[in-house]
């Protein structure tokens, strides 16, 4: 069997994102399969998932709204409208200084942005995230959650920020919004330039892998960073090859090279239900083969034309 059949024996997303993304052909999901399962789960009088608009790890509106977003739930859903902007409401007020000591956290705050563009949805709000997320950029370039925390205050970018913001800011100029747009542009090349500095995985003063983590495949990533994460964003702005990119390429061939990538590390918490049994994972395998389609279309050619024996 080839890999592609493989993925076309998976749930109908699966289906839907390789289609459309590995073999350039039309078709949709109609909101079927994990988008139903999820949207079943849908509490509808309170307008959330999991009772909890962030802080229920993972089965909580924001996280969930994330899965769905990757799974390219169509934006214009009224649960996705609707939970969206009650997470808005509920994450963003008083230009985000949620209390007397403490602002919103960057991470939820670029999270919460992107989930707001998909969904294309208006409101002043928006602006006042780009405000918030411009103003506290790094001197490195990259940006970081405890900016502003009272007892360990950070001066250096953290990744698993920097991702989430320069996803937020990739999702705001796809969807038409153009509110200081010139700056987001240059602010979004300062913070990738810190990502490639580092070769996408890798401590600029020594040299050697940030976090073993960041080396590995996650499906779903929630909030936290890996370098084909990093790769993804990068193929889906139209970034052009750079070889500082080439050792993350590299782990994901061979990664691929049993014929499909595993499902890769669960982080610890609560889950709506499993996506994916055993060690085989269909959204890595996906995922390494959309970052060799962009990157390494030899090796991509290869992988899809190899015969592998994939056992139930």
């Amino acid at each position: 069997m080839k890999i592609i059949d493989w993925l076309l024996e998976g749930d109908i997303v699966i289906q839907h994102l390789t289609n459309r993304h590995l073999l350039n052909r039309s078709f949709d999901h109609n909101n079927g399969g994990y988008i139903t399962k999820y949207l079943e789960l849908y509490d509808t009088v309170g307008q959330e998932w999991g009772g909890s608009i962030y802080s229920r790890k993972w089965i909580s509106s924001t996280y969930t709204l994330l899965e769905l977003k990757y799974m390219e739930i169509h934006p214009n859903n009224p649960c996705y409208q609707d939970a969206t902007k009650k997470v808005l409401n509920g994450l963003w007020e008083n230009h985000g200084k949620i209390s007397k000591t403490r602002y919103q956290d960057m991470c939820m705050s670029a999270m919460l942005l992107s989930l707001v563009c998909y969904g294309r949805i208006h409101d002043f709000r928006t602006n006042e995230i780009i405000d918030y997320i411009l103003e506290h950029q790094m001197d490195d370039g990259g940006w970081n959650c405890a900016w502003d925390s009272v007892h360990n205050r950070s001066t250096v970018g953290s990744v698993h920020t920097i991702i989430s913001v320069l996803e937020a800011f990739s999702d705001y100029q796809k969807n038409g919004y153009d509110y200081r747009l010139i700056e987001i542009k240059q602010q979004a090349a300062l913070g990738q330039e810190y990502l490639l500095s580092r070769e996408l995985f890798k401590s600029l003063k020594t040299g050697e892998v940030i976090h073993p983590d960041i080396i590995n495949f996650h499906y779903p990533c929630r909030w936290k960073y890996d370098c084909f994460r990093a790769l993804e964003y990068f193929l889906h702005i139209g970034y052009p090859y750079d070889n500082r990119m080439q050792n993350a390429i590299n782990l994901v061939k061979t990664a691929l090279k049993r014929g499909y990538i595993n499902r890769g590390k669960s982080y610890s918490g609560k889950i709506h239900f499993p996506l994916e049994s055993g060690s085989k994972g269909r959204f890595n395998t996906y995922r390494g083969l959309l970052i060799l389609k962009r990157y390494d279309n030899e090796a991509y050619q290869e992988a899809i034309h190899a015969d592998f024996i994939y056992d139930k």
